[in-house]
């Protein structure tokens, strides 16, 4: 993390954990609460930033991620897996473009991995890979009315999903916002550090800050995956729903893993899916872990997680990858060793396949 904008967080009152993690900004009940509705403002400094220029980025990036690069434009970013030859997932990646240079989101605990493997691929290609982490701080702003505040506030109109736009308001030109998928408006913002400290200043006037674990439940309850260091190279793909997610395209040239993908997409069908669980209990468990559930006729079932938190009422909530085929003969109710009862709920988007 930039150390400049670490001192302002701690000035914001940011209380960091032992890796360096925000957990919250010195009022968590109420910073965990306002969650589901915001608006809510949050550090996303744990997600790296690699910058890519060159004659031939556009030809390099193509042929190493899963999703149509065509597509994405100064005014359109996409989400995009790089995967490995057997078509599991290395890293989720957000892309967008600005000034002829792409950017590449994702989180911090794979960046020199991803770089390594990068570096390695890009072979003879006119393309140059930068670390931008530390001078292009990032930031994020949710909330149900947040299109309203950010156009109020920055005005700035950033109305579609994955849409691309640079803040207009005077004094914090430069600043690049993109809007995430959600349960309601979310967006992260990209900028130097005095200007994103502004930006920062600006939307904090009407909303509440949060750490980490707050932040990450807009994406269990909006059922986008994170994948860190403790699941990359665990899931195919379609496991984690990426072709659900517009994060694959079928059509375009090779990358690694597509022979795999593609057939899973054309012959068959994915055998594992992401789920979203509710328990009634909370769990001490962390992306990776395995959660093994049994209904009332003793089955086992058994899931992994790929990120959880706590649900702002009671509970857990995660999202978690798990053979669906057995499910269809469950009995009764799902639950822990524990007896916290498991309830897989709704997706917000069909799961069914094509």
């Amino acid at each position: 993390m930039n150390s400049e904008w670490k001192s302002f967080l701690q000035e914001q009152g940011a209380s960091f954990n032992e890796s360096g993690v925000i957990e919250h900004f010195g009022n968590p009940e109420l910073e965990h609460f306002l969650i589901k509705h915001g608006p809510v403002l949050s550090d996303l400094s744990y997600q790296a930033l690699i910058k890519v220029t060159g004659e031939e980025a556009f030809t390099f990036l193509q042929g190493q991620f899963s999703n149509d690069l065509k597509d994405v434009t100064d005014e359109k970013g996409q989400l995009t897996a790089y995967c490995e030859p057997q078509g599991k997932v290395l890293a989720l990646i957000t892309v967008f473009k600005q000034d002829d240079a792409f950017y590449l989101s994702f989180d911090d605990s794979l960046k020199d991995s991803i770089l390594k493997r990068l570096t390695m691929f890009k072979l003879r290609a006119k393309a140059e890979l930068e670390d931008v982490s530390n001078s292009m701080i990032q930031i994020g702003y949710a909330g149900e009315f947040a299109d309203l505040d950010v156009q109020r506030a920055l005005s700035t109109k950033i109305k579609d999903i994955f849409q691309v736009e640079k803040v207009s308001k005077e004094g914090l030109e430069g600043v690049i916002g993109v809007k995430l998928p959600g349960p309601y408006h979310r967006y992260s913002m990209f900028g130097d550090f005095e200007t994103i400290k502004l930006v920062w200043e600006t939307l904090k006037g009407n909303s509440e800050c949060v750490g980490r674990p707050d932040w990450s439940l807009l994406n269990i309850v909006s059922g986008q995956p994170e994948i860190n260091a403790n699941t990359t190279n665990e899931f195919v793909a379609q496991f984690l729903n990426l072709d659900k997610l517009d994060a694959i395209n079928f059509k375009k040239g090779c990358f690694p893993g597509q022979e795999i993908i593609a057939r899973m997409h054309y012959r068959g069908k994915a055998t594992k899916r992401m789920v979203r669980l509710h328990i009634s209990q909370p769990l001490a468990l962390t992306s990776g872990d395995e959660l093994v559930l049994q209904d009332s006729a003793e089955r086992s079932y058994k899931f992994t997680i790929v990120s959880i938190g706590q649900d702002i009422y009671e509970g857990s909530i995660a999202l978690a990858v798990t053979t669906l085929k057995p499910l269809e003969s469950t009995q009764g109710d799902l639950k822990t060793a524990d007896g916290a009862i498991a309830t897989i709920e709704p997706m917000p988007y069909d799961l069914a396949e094509e």
